[in-house]
C-alpha cells in the first residue's frame, strides 16, 4: 500500500518543518484518517525512503515520531504496525496523574549539564501534557544505598534513569522491577526500554565531514573511556578515518570529561605538543565550548581559519558561540517524548517486551568548520 497518497515533501531552506517531521504528519495523517487502520503493517522502510526519495535515517526518525505518539509499534524482523487506539485517550478521560522519576547519575558538581537539562525539559512537558508529574533525582555526593533508598521511598509509579546503567544505583533500581525507560544507554537482563542515539553513526558523520573539508591532522577529545557513548562515538570515528587512509596512531585521541574544564584542558594540552591538529572533534559541545574559550585565551588561532571544530548533540546555544559551532544534531525532544510513551506503555501493561528505540542523528554544518589550509 502506498502511504501519503500525492505527498510531496517541501525542500530547502524555505521549509518550516524537518523531511521527517514532514514524513510523520503525512503517515499520521493516513492513520487518523482511516486510511491505515490498527494492525495494518507500514510500508518497509525502503520503500517509504523510495516513495518519499529521502535516505533510510529520515525514515527512521520519522516513525519514532509516531511510536513516540502511541501511533505505531515495531515487531522485531517483522515490521512497524499500526497501533491500537488508546480508548481512554480517545474519549478523554482523566487517569490518575503518574509520579515518575528522573533520575541521574550524570551531574558535575550537582550541576546537570545541558544536554541533559534540555532533555528532561521534554520529558517534564510531555509528562505534563499527559497531567503527570516529574521527580528529579541527582545521586551527586550521595552513596548508592542511600541515594536507592531515597528512590524507592518516593513510591514512584515509573522511573527515566539517564546515566550508564552497568552501575550502581541504577543496576540496583533496576533489578527492583520498578517500570523503567533508560537514556542513552542499553539494557541487557532487565526489564526496561532503552532509548539511545546511533552514537557510532554520529562519531563517523563528524570525522567524514572534517575528511571532506581536507583534514588529515585530527584530533578527537573523548568522554571517559568507560562509558559506552564514548565506545561507540569513537568506534565511529576511526571508522571514517580509516576509509580516508588514516590511521588510528595518526589521530590525537585526548580523553575528557564531556565538561567545559575537560575541552579547555584538552586544547591546553594539545597547544603544547609539537604538532597542531587542523581539525577537532569534541564528543560533546560543553566541551567544545571550553576548548573555543581556552584558543582565546591561550593562543591567537582562530576558528574555523587555523582549525575546525565539531561538537556532538547540538545544544541549544551550540548556534550561538563565535562562532556558532558546526555539530552533530541529536533530536532530544523526539527521544523525551518516546520515553515517556514508552514508560507509560510499560507502567500500564507490565508483560509488555520493552524494546531499544535508535534516534538517528544528523550533522548540522554551521562555521567552525572551513577547508583545512594547504
Amino acid at each position: 500500500m502506498k502511504t501519503g497518497r500525492g505527498a510531496k515533501l517541501v525542500r530547502g531552506t524555505g521549509k518550516s518543518q524537518f523531511l521527517y517531521q514532514q514524513v510523520s504528519a503525512f503517515l499520521r495523517k493516513d492513520i487518523e484518517e482511516g486510511r491505515l487502520q490498527p494492525g495494518d503493517m507500514l510500508p518497509s522502510m525502503d520503500d517509504l525512503a523510495t516513495q518519499f526519495n529521502i535516505n533510510k535515517a529520515t525514515v527512521m526518525q520519522a516513525i519514532a515520531e509516531l511510536s513516540a505518539a502511541g501511533l505505531v509499534y515495531t515487531v522485531a524482523a517483522r515490521g512497524t504496525f499500526v497501533a491500537e487506539p488508546d480508548p481512554e485517550r480517545k474519549a478523554g478521560r482523566a487517569k490518575r496523574p503518574l509520579a515518575i522519576g528522573w533520575i541521574s547519575t550524570i551531574t558535575d558538581g550537582g550541576n546537570t549539564g545541558r544536554y541533559h537539562t534540555e532533555m528532561m525539559d521534554h520529558v517534564r512537558l510531555a509528562l505534563h501534557q499527559r497531567g503527570h508529574h516529574l521527580l528529579v533525582f541527582c545521586s551527586d555526593n550521595i552513596a548508592p544505598g542511600v541515594f536507592s533508598k531515597m528512590v524507592l521511598e518516593a513510591r514512584l509509579d515509573g522511573a527515566i534513569f539517564v546515566g550508564p546503567a552497568q552501575m550502581d544505583p541504577i543496576r540496583k533500581l533496576l533489578s527492583t522491577g520498578l517500570p523503567s525507560v533508560v537514556i542513552d544507554d542499553r539494557v541487557r537482563g532487565r526489564k526496561a526500554a532503552s532509548i539511545v542515539v546511533d552514537n557510532e553513526m554520529g562519531g563517523y558523520l563528524a570525522v567524514q565531514h572534517l575528511v571532506s573539508l581536507g583534514h588529515r591532522r585530527i584530533a578527537l577529545v573523548t568522554g571517559p573511556r568507560e562509558w559506552k557513548v564514548t565506545r561507540d562515538r569513537l568506534d565511529g570515528a576511526l571508522a571514517a578515518a580509516r576509509e580516508a587512509g588514516i590511521s588510528a596512531e595518526a589521530l590525537e585521541i585526548i580523553e575528557g570529561d564531556f565538561t567545559s574544564r575537560g575541552g579547555y584542558a584538552a586544547v591546553r594540552k594539545m597547544l603544547a605538543g609539537r604538532t597542531r591538529p587542523t581539525g577537532i572533534f569534541f564528543f560533546n559541545d560543553e566541551m567544545a565550548s571550553g576548548a573555543l574559550q581556552a584558543l582565546y585565551v591561550l593562543s591567537n588561532l582562530k576558528v574555523p581559519e587555523d582549525v575546525s571544530f565539531v561538537g556532538f548533540d547540538d545544544i541549544a546555544w551550540a548556534s550561538l558561540t563565535h562562532p556558532p559551532l558546526t555539530t552533530i544534531h541529536v533530536e532530544k525532544e523526539l527521544m523525551g517524548r518516546t520515553a515517556v510513551e514508552q514508560l507509560i506503555q510499560s507502567i500500564e501493561d507490565r508483560d509488555r517486551v520493552p524494546i531499544v528505540t535508535v534516534i538517528p542523528p544528523r550533522l548540522a554544518v554551521r562555521n567552525s568548520t572551513a577547508p583545512a589550509r594547504a
